[in-house]
């Protein structure tokens, strides 16, 4: 008789071990339906060199475009509606991102 008794424990054990298995499985399988796919793609950034020296070009005049004394955030996010603060020399500039295709709106402080 004790035999029998080991042997409906160990297949009890067996049962509850195969629905946590399936309990957790469920689990992740809910969470990664959940999640958003889009946020694992990063918004593209704009070309640092390029956003300088548009910047200087508006701040000091078109055949002045030299990226010395320009400061702008690094790495900023090429998505429409970003809005950052840009220094030349002395001077602040607000630049907004138009679109995703990295067309500024550029203007004094």
């Amino acid at each position: 008789m004790r035999v029998t008794a080991q042997g409906s424990t160990s297949r009890a054990l067996m049962a509850l071990s195969a629905v946590v298995v399936a309990a957790c499985a469920l689990t992740v399988t809910i969470k990664v339906m959940a999640t958003d796919v889009k946020t694992a793609h990063p918004w593209r950034v704009l070309d640092q060199e390029a956003l300088e020296r548009q910047v200087a070009a508006y701040a000091r005049g078109p055949m002045k475009t030299s990226r010395d004394g320009v400061i702008c955030p690094i790495a900023a996010e090429a998505r429409p509606g970003n809005k950052f603060w840009c220094r030349v020399d002395d001077t602040n500039i607000v630049v907004e991102v138009k679109n995703d295709q990295g067309d500024l709106s550029i203007s004094k402080l």
